[in-house]
C-alpha cells in the first residue's frame, strides 16, 4: 500500500519581504531612539523588536505535515501538538482534491475556520477535501495534488466500505 507523506513550511517570497520590511523598521526605529545605538532611551521599542523577532522565528520553524495511509488521513502542524487531526477512513464520507480561494474560503492561509469548517494550509490553491459522516468539512492544503490524488484513489475502497455504517 502507498503512503502520502508531505511536509511544507511559510516559504513564500512576500513573507520574508514583509518580515525584511519590520525588522528593518524596528531597527531603523532603535537606532534613530537610541542614538547610534549609544543611549537607550526606549526599552519598550527593543522589547517590541525582540518579540517580533521571536514570533517570525516561530512562524519560519513551522512546518505543515500531512500523512495518508492504510489508516487513514493525519494532518499537524509541527511544533504545535494541539494542532493534530487525524480522520480514520470509517468517518470520512468524502475526499478528494480541489481548487480553493484561501482568503474567501478560510481568510488566508494557516489553522483556518470554524467548528464545521476548517483548514490547514500553507500556501497554494489546491488542498485536500474531507467531509466526514457528520458533515464536517476539513480541508488540508497540497504542494503535491497528483500524488495525494493517486493515493486516495487507491484508499477509496476503505471509504466505500464503511458508507454503510
Amino acid at each position: 500500500m502507498k503512503i502520502f507523506k508531505e511536509s511544507q513550511r511559510f516559504n513564500q517570497w512576500w513573507l520574508y519581504a514583509m518580515f525584511a520590511l519590520v525588522l528593518t523598521l524596528l531597527v531603523g526605529g532603535i537606532y534613530k531612539d537610541s542614538e547610534s545605538f549609544q543611549n537607550f532611551n526606549n526599552p519598550a521599542l527593543v522589547l517590541f523588536f525582540l518579540a517580533a523577532l521571536f514570533l517570525m522565528t516561530f512562524i519560519l520553524f513551522l512546518r505543515h505535515d500531512t500523512r495518508i495511509d492504510s489508516k487513514g488521513i493525519t494532518t499537524k502542524f509541527y511544533p504545535m501538538g494541539f494542532s493534530r487531526k487525524f480522520f480514520a477512513w470509517k468517518e470520512i464520507d468524502e475526499c478528494y482534491v480541489r481548487k480553493y480561494n484561501p482568503f474567501v474560503e478560510y481568510g488566508g492561509w494557516g489553522i483556518r475556520g470554524s467548528s464545521r469548517r476548517k483548514a490547514y494550509n500553507v500556501s497554494g490553491y489546491l488542498g485536500i477535501q474531507i467531509v466526514t459522516k457528520d458533515k464536517k468539512e476539513f480541508l488540508i492544503g497540497t504542494q503535491k495534488p497528483d500524488v495525494a490524488r493517486a493515493v486516495l484513489k487507491q484508499y477509496q475502497h476503505k471509504k466505500s466500505k464503511t458508507l454503510g455504517d
